[in-house]
């Protein structure tokens, strides 16, 4: 029996790529940016001006890919399509968490630390209902809860869309171009008005939502799309982007942060979150034509792209604590570095460096042994 490695620059691997032909190869770069660009807004030094550029949009780009490769044509009910979303995104959650849980455990027994019975309890509680920020209680990676109401609203939201497109002939791009501005006023007001953090990351959810639709309008005119997103919109895009960042920050002093559900002014946070989306998107067109997915390059992006959600949690469990602590063995410590000096751009590629060490063997280890684990289907050997 031959084995097959998950490694992306392995033969058996280049030929599921090939196979998959039905991957979309710039919306897996768009990806792969993305969860660099998580990697480092979690590395980087406070009050760097950079980050808070990426801040203002990267999230925004998966919650759009997201809408844009949403499905329901395979789940025609509702408990078929819930069941494939916990196994896609609850199940992982609760498993990354959990080893995540176990490793600091087994570390801190090792310095002679322990946990009291109610502290297990409370972390479990934190699980169950997985209230961001409060210190004890364990958490789902956050996105993950967040996608998951996300893509049960976007069932109710396609099915409902259905029936009223058929029963009062109703214009469907219309109808979701103004369920997008809604979903995005009534997300911002409410992080504004209430700002309350709800369970399961809700809040978020509701501030998102209007992202994803914009990537369900999208899907239906994908050419469309395409034909826009030229290398000649990259500059007019980031340009946007900056200046409504700069507008939001110094004029308006907010800057956007996606966990704590804080937009700022909701026409610099839309605009440069949408002027985000699009550079970034056009920037993977233009490496689709140059980077094909058989180099060394795009087969990295690919397999970045496809294994966002390991990446994802592992970044989630190793950058609180366990990035800063190796950093600090080399002389790094996020404390003693000052706004806008080398040291800042030092410890973020570094804590992208560490990430990237750590997520690839991950990844290929969940999925070549536990597969399932991440609601996929384990690959047949071949003779």
């Amino acid at each position: 029996m031959v084995k097959k490695s998950h490694w992306p620059a392995h033969k058996a691997s280049t030929r599921r790529m090939a196979s998959s032909s039905s991957r979309i190869v710039w919306v897996d770069y768009a990806k792969a940016l993305a969860i660099l660009g998580v990697f480092f807004l979690h590395g980087a030094v406070a009050g760097d001006r950079f980050a808070v550029i990426v801040a203002a949009f990267d999230m925004m780009v998966f919650f759009f890919l997201s809408g844009f490769v949403f499905s329901i044509q395979k789940h025609p009910t509702f408990l078929p399509f819930l069941w494939k979303k916990i196994r896609t995104l609850v199940v992982p959650g609760v498993f990354f968490v959990t080893v995540t849980f176990i490793v600091e455990r087994v570390i801190d027994a090792l310095q002679g630390r322990f946990l009291s019975v109610s502290a297990y309890a409370k972390w479990l509680l934190g699980c169950l209902l997985n209230m961001r920020g409060h210190a004890g209680f364990g958490n789902i990676p956050w996105f993950l809860t967040c996608l998951f109401l996300i893509e049960i609203g976007g069932y109710v939201l396609l099915h409902l869309i259905r029936i009223v497109v058929c029963r009062w002939n109703t214009n469907r791009d219309a109808l979701l171009v103004a369920i997008t501005a809604v979903a995005l006023t009534a997300g911002w007001a409410y992080s504004v008005v209430v700002g309350r953090v709800l369970p399961w990351s809700g809040d978020i959810a509701l501030s998102m939502f209007g992202f994803f639709v914009l990537g369900l309008i999208a899907r239906e005119h994908r050419l469309t799309l395409e034909r826009f997103l030229s290398v000649w919109a990259i500059i007019p895009a980031l340009l946007i982007l900056v200046i409504a960042v700069i507008i939001n920050r110094n004029l308006f002093g907010y800057e956007v942060n996606v966990y704590l559900n804080r937009y700022g002014n909701p026409i610099c946070y839309m605009l440069g979150a949408i002027a985000g989306i699009w550079a970034v998107l056009s920037i993977c067109r233009a490496m689709e034509r140059i980077v094909p997915v058989n180099t060394l390059l795009g087969r990295g992006l690919s397999y970045f792209g496809r294994n966002t959600l390991t990446f994802y949690c592992v970044n989630d469990g190793i950058y609180p604590q366990f990035i800063p602590a190796l950093l600090g063995l080399i002389g790094l410590q996020a404390s003693t570095i000052a706004a806008g000096t080398p040291g800042q751009a030092v410890y973020a590629w570094c804590a992208i460096l560490i990430n990237i060490v750590f997520c690839i063997p991950c990844a290929a280890f969940m999925n070549r042994f536990l597969p399932e684990v991440l609601g996929k289907k384990r690959f047949k050997t071949s003779s």
